[in-house]
């Protein structure tokens, strides 16, 4: 029966929930310490685009909230630029890698989604819900739910509608783990293709109102081949290739609406979730999958390795509960991989036990404690350019951001990341940050053994052993 024209109040009344005992496959600490969960999700937002990031060309005010309410990570890294994979490792735990997740598309491992967060979580005794894009591979999320109750499909202007639909007629008194995955910023692909945008166009106003381009709007010195070639072969991802400087500012100008119009929506799922007495007593995850190359480098779109397409928002808001946890915090310190510690997080605050061998995320709880809490020493990222079969690989450790590519020239760069954060100046053709290189060359090797990436394997091992 579609409901969906009463009004949020109405929806709601008597969603209130109450603690109780739960039966779980797994140790779990007293009901009354465990807090609904929610995670929200936006698609293919960099991590400056906020305005609480200090960006002054937009205003999310929704997403400021959240920030004044918790922690911001400024280091929050996704796994993979790219939604399959990246989301797939994030609904697992895992890197893209490890479950064969490396493109759109394509199917992750069905043992390893049959151990995903949905399924840890229902079994551990919360009710879980997922409304709106899954891209796990599919758009949708598939009817049998991957251990979530499916509220709704991919559409941003009527998610929360449905989520409060769904809330309404909840029956159970267990604690509420729910997944709320927008799609904006993400219609910035169709924008640059001068399609039609699914939820309604953006006005462009004159070119001298649109935003300056990035201070890192050229390419970097020594820029990998593989990224101009992979540019070039995929006109329709990016057709900006005969951008001129006027275009490229009409294109930040409409990724900077398409944020606020999700900003918007989140705003609305806040309210919601206020007006049904969920907000104080749940753990808020707000990220997205990835990001996007906002004009940076001349780049449009994820897939490689730069920071715009790489750093996502990470913002953290503790159960009221949590009488210690910092609120309106900034973490500039704190190294975290989405992929691998949003499953780790989650099962922590839902008293899922995980085998400390196999998942290498953290749990967050810790940043909510002290404003320069540490994380993980080091993060790391893979991409696949599949156009022109080149895999890519990143670690970021303390000031340093290492990348390789496996094939073409200048397959090496390093980053100062404290001294050059737009990634303008490569570090690796200098012969004084050997030492540095050859370092980072065998922490990625490690991985690389560590997750069984024969690529990255063969790509590292030649270079390691020069390295000795």
């Amino acid at each position: 029966m579609k409901i969906e024209k009463l009004t949020h109040s109405a929806l709601l009344a008597g969603a209130m929930m109450a603690p109780a005992a739960v039966e779980a496959s797994t140790p779990a600490p007293k009901e009354e310490s465990r807090p609904n969960i929610i995670l929200i999700m936006t698609d293919q937002q960099t991590a400056s685009a906020m305005s609480c990031a200090g960006n002054p060309d937009l205003l999310t005010p929704a997403m400021d909230a959240l920030a004044e309410d918790g922690v911001r990570l400024e280091r929050a890294y996704c796994p993979f630029p790219l939604s399959g994979p990246c989301r797939a490792s994030m609904m697992t735990g895992l890197m893209p890698t490890e479950i064969g997740a490396t493109d759109n598309g394509i199917q992750p491992d069905e043992e390893a989604m049959c151990r995903s967060i949905g399924y840890l979580m229902r079994d551990a005794g919360y009710e879980t819900m997922y409304a709106g894009k899954w891209h796990a591979s599919e758009v949708n999320l598939p009817e049998e739910g991957r251990g979530f109750k499916k509220v709704c499909n991919m559409d941003d202007r009527t998610m929360v509608d449905n989520i409060a639909s769904a809330l309404a007629e909840r029956e159970t008194q267990k604690p509420l783990f729910l997944v709320a995955s927008f799609l904006d910023p993400h219609e910035i692909c169709e924008f640059a293709r001068s399609q039609t945008l699914p939820y309604g166009e953006v006005d462009i106003p004159r070119t001298e109102e649109c935003p300056n381009l990035p201070m890192n709007f050229q390419k970097s010195t020594y820029e990998p081949e593989a990224i101009g070639l992979r540019k070039a072969s995929h006109p329709r991802s990016h057709p900006t290739a005969t951008y001129t400087e006027d275009d490229w500012r009409e294109y930040l100008w409409a990724y900077y609406r398409l944020t606020e119009r999700v900003d918007k929506h989140v705003g609305d799922l806040v309210a919601l979730l206020k007006e049904s007495g969920l907000y104080d007593s749940s753990l808020i995850l707000f990220c997205s999958d990835h990001g996007d190359g906002a004009a940076s480098h001349h780049w449009n779109q994820k897939w490689i390795l730069q920071e715009e397409c790489v750093n996502v928002p990470l913002i953290v808001k503790a159960p009221k509960s949590d009488r210690k946890a910092l609120r309106g915090a900034t973490n500039t310190t704190a190294l975290s991989n989405i992929g691998l510690d949003l499953v780790r997080t989650i099962c922590d605050y839902g008293g899922v036990e995980l085998d400390e061998d196999k998942y290498r995320g953290k749990s967050l709880r810790g940043v909510l404690h002290k404003e320069d809490a540490p994380l993980h020493e080091e993060v790391f990222i893979e991409t696949l350019l599949s156009e022109i079969n080149v895999r890519g690989w990143a670690i970021v450790e303390g000031k340093y951001k290492y990348v390789l590519y496996n094939h073409f020239r200048n397959r090496e760069q390093l980053f100062d990341m404290e001294n050059d954060r737009g990634e303008m100046v490569n570090l690796a053709v200098e012969a004084k940050h050997k030492d540095t290189i050859a370092r980072l060359r065998k922490k990625m090797y490690a991985w690389g053994l560590h997750t069984g990436d024969k690529q990255l394997i063969r790509a590292l091992q030649p270079l390691v052993e020069k390295s000795n």
